[in-house]
């Protein structure tokens, strides 16, 4: 296996309207209208935290004034043996208008009609922790190549 690449995977809240900011994807393939949270590049010497706000600002406009890690999973992708560790961050202190600066289309969505959505795989297994709004999580999910989990193994490590 090649050495695995490490990105943030971030989702801001809209605590007043119980809204979650998710990137409908646009790249053809598995994934192309599949919801996800922002995902981004972490700079060699960047801090982690600073790499989130950094990626949902350049992605959504928005200015962040704090970033909360709540998770770290290492995403496998078994058929090309490659592997992605996210940081799965979350921010409901935000300010500005939402102006969609990547490829796709960032849209507030009710989080009770989040289930009802096509989410990439990834997404939809660490969401109920994510909602939870409480637990720190990590884990291991194995894929193949049409976005499909293999195996799962997410737990919750702490409540905060």
């Amino acid at each position: 296996m090649s050495n695995p690449s490490i990105q943030t995977l971030t989702f801001l809240f809209d605590n007043k309207t119980d809204y979650i900011l998710l990137h409908q994807i646009a790249v053809d393939g598995p994934l192309k209208r599949k919801h996800s949270g922002i995902k981004g590049s972490i700079g060699l010497l960047e801090d982690m935290n600073e790499a989130a706000i950094r990626s949902i600002q350049e992605a959504s406009g928005l200015e962040v004034s704090e970033a909360v890690l709540r998770g770290v999973v290492k995403a496998i992708q078994d058929e090309n043996q490659t592997a992605t560790i996210y940081f799965v961050y979350e921010s409901a202190r935000f300010s500005g208008e939402l102006e969609s600066k990547i490829s796709g289309r960032l849209k507030w969505v009710d989080i009770l009609d989040i289930f009802n959505l096509q989410m990439e795989s990834l997404v939809q297994e660490i969401m109920p922790n994510l909602l939870d709004g409480e637990s720190f999580f990590e884990g291991t999910v194995h894929l193949i190549s049409q976005d499909e989990i293999v195996s799962s193994d997410i737990r919750i490590c702490n409540t905060i």
